[in-house]
Parts: C-alpha cells; sequence; structure tokens
C-alpha cells in the first residue's frame, strides 16, 4: 500500500517542477515584473514545496539503490551518482550559458562579480556556487551535492534508530533560523530528504495496517485528501507557531505520497502526464530561469491572458519541447552509454 514505485517518484517530482515554476512565475516574480494577486500568489507562494518534492524523491530513490557495505563501496556510490549528474548538468550549462553571455549580452560578472570570475566559475562548473550561480535557481545544485555526500551517513542512522534521527532532524530544522552560517537552509533541508529515506527504509512496515487500507480504498483516499488538506494550511496560515512555512514542507512531501498512492494511480491520464513530466523535470529545473528571466521576461509576464496563468502553460511547453530535443540528441551521441560506461569503470 504505502510502497512507491519508480513511476511514483517520477509523478512527484512532475508535480514538482509545476510546483517550481508556479513559484518561480507568481511566488517569486523578478524585479520589474508586477507582483501576481490572489490565487496565482497563493499557489506561487505554496510552490516552493517542489525543494521538498525533489529532496524527498532524491532521499528516497537513494536509499532504493544502496546496500551499506564498506567505506570503499559508499565512496563508489556517492562519485557515480554524482558522475550522473554532473554529466546532465554540464549538458544544459554548454548549452545556454554561452548562450546568455553572447546573445543576450549577461556577462559572469553579472552574477559573480568583477574579482576572480575564473574561480566563481570554477565553482559554478561543479555546482557550488550557491546563490551566487550564474542561474540563481541552481542556489539547489550546492544543497543536493552535500546531500549526496552526506547520505551514506544518514542512511546509516537512520536505519540505526529512524524515531531518533526523525526526531533530531526536525529539531535541527526548528533550529535553522538560529544558524548563522546555514546561508544554503541547510539545516532546514535535511529533513525532506530524510523522510524520504525514512519511507525506503520502512514503507513495508505496518503490514495489517496496509492491508486494511487496501481494504477500505474509499477511507484511505479520503485520509489521504484530508493530510494534505491540513498539512497545506498549517504552512500556509501560520496556525502552530514556529511550525508553518517551509518547516511543513517535508510533511507535505509525504502527503503528495500517500495521494499518488490513493488517488492518482488510479488515473492514467495523470500518471502518464505527470511522469512525463517528472521525466524532464532536471532539464526544465536547469533550464526555465533562463527562459523566465533573461530570454522571455517581458513576454511571460506581459497580457491578461499570459498573467491569468497562460505564462506557467507557455513555460512548461517551452521547457518540454527543449527538453524532449535535448534527450533525443543525447540518445544520438549514445550519451547514456558514456554515463553508464564511466560509471562501470569506477
Amino acid at each position: 500500500m504505502f510502497v512507491l514505485t519508480r513511476q511514483d517518484t517520477s509523478v512527484m517530482k512532475g508535480i514538482a517542477i509545476c510546483a517550481m515554476l508556479c513559484h518561480h512565475l507568481y511566488g517569486s516574480p523578478l524585479a520589474g515584473v508586477e507582483p501576481y494577486t490572489g490565487v496565482l500568489a497563493w499557489l506561487g507562494v505554496l510552490g516552493k514545496v517542489c525543494v521538498a518534492l525533489f529532496l524527498f524523491c532524491s532521499g528516497y530513490g537513494l536509499a532504493a539503490n544502496y546496500t551499506p557495505t564498506s567505506i570503499k563501496d559508499d565512496l563508489k556510490f556517492i562519485v557515480r551518482r554524482l558522475v550522473k549528474f554532473y554529466l546532465n548538468y554540464w549538458v544544459i550549462f554548454l548549452i545556454f550559458v554561452p548562450i546568455t553571455i553572447f546573445a543576450f549580452h549577461r556577462p559572469l560578472s553579472a552574477a559573480y562579480g568583477e574579482n576572480c570570475v575564473l574561480g566563481h566559475l570554477i565553482l559554478d562548473i561543479f555546482g557550488l556556487q550557491g546563490w551566487n550561480s550564474y542561474n540563481i535557481t541552481w542556489w539547489f545544485n550546492t544543497l543536493i551535492v552535500i546531500l549526496y555526500l552526506l547520505f551514506p551517513l544518514l542512511y546509516r542512522a537512520i536505519r540505526w534508530k529512524p524515531w531518533f534521527a526523525i526526531i533530531i532532524g526536525m529539531i535541527v530544522m526548528r533550529l535553522s533560523t538560529r544558524v548563522p552560517f546555514d546561508n544554503l537552509d541547510m539545516c532546514l533541508w535535511q529533513f525532506p530528504f530524510i523522510l524520504g529515506i525514512v519511507w525506503k527504509l520502512y514503507e513495508n512496515k505496518g503490514v495489517h495496517v496496509q492491508e486494511w487500507l487496501a481494504g477500505h480504498k474509499a477511507i484511505a483516499v479520503i485520509a489521504s485528501i484530508c493530510l494534505l488538506i491540513a498539512t497545506v494550511i498549517i504552512r500556509m496560515y501560520a496556525i502552530i507557531p514556529h511550525w508553518s512555512g517551509m518547516r511543513i514542507d517535508g510533511f507535505i512531501a509525504c502527503t503528495v505520497a500517500l495521494c499518488v498512492i490513493t488517488i492518482v494511480r488510479h488515473f492514467k491520464w495523470l500518471m502518464v502526464t505527470f511522469s512525463f513530466l517528472g521525466k524532464h523535470s532536471m532539464n526544465s529545473y536547469l533550464m526555465h530561469t533562463f527562459f523566465n528571466a533573461f530570454y522571455c521576461k517581458d513576454l511571460l509576464h506581459s497580457g491578461e491572458w499570459l498573467r491569468g496563468g497562460g505564462n506557467f502553460v507557455l513555460l512548461v511547453t517551452i521547457c518540454l519541447l527543449i527538453s524532449v530535443v535535448i534527450e533525443f540528441l543525447k540518445e544520438k551521441i549514445r550519451f547514456y552509454e558514456l554515463v553508464n560506461l564511466i560509471n562501470s569503470k569506477i
């Protein structure tokens, strides 16, 4: 009942990329763009949950493919995951950064400043520039790289004492605003990643509960919807002091997973649609800000129909079309065969 399939996590990534585009279009509009109001602004603020959804899926996916053995094998596991991440990231980097510099006249110094531009560029190539990345959305790269490196330790801690790990994760998240050097909010975002690992390790527990829910599907659906609504309300309206906003996003990720299992699975067209979006979610994440901030800014945020939600459809369409072309070219040049070959040599 609670076991997530590969397609389920792909669906969650599809939901996450939709939330991300909503957030960047409506929740954190660019300088010079008239702020959005009403339902779109509300959805834009809620869209920040995309970070937790991606981290939950990352933690789950890593745990699904990991077998703890030795430090040497841990290092190989991490390096293989980083190879896959970096090679896909570098494709987007090599395409869009030069285009933005030469065709749209945004020099590297616009992001890095005038000092030590080459050093900042090297850090950005390795996804370590954080909020000072050439594409500001790439701050997430630094976060996920660090969590990849920490994964074997987190996995072992969770397998040893799962409830203790969850409680410590919640405490660290609660105290995140008191950590002055936590520029990436690592203390905040480690929690959804931990929940993803926990879900994978213990999704087969509670057999009797799962069997009962499988026999009472209507109750499972209603419970999933109620939990999702409750967590969204708590997130958006600060009902519980100190426990609102992004601190609730990890719990929302869990309720989204439940809704995918109990509801979305029964609608084939939803599964196919969000799975397709999920398949292209990494490319869409890496490239969408180029269009939203540098290439099509005036177009996307002008006109009544675009500002009424049409810009979301347009941006999704642009990202998907370009991602499909990029993936087609990758297949033609045997890109993934190269990735697999490199990883087989590690």
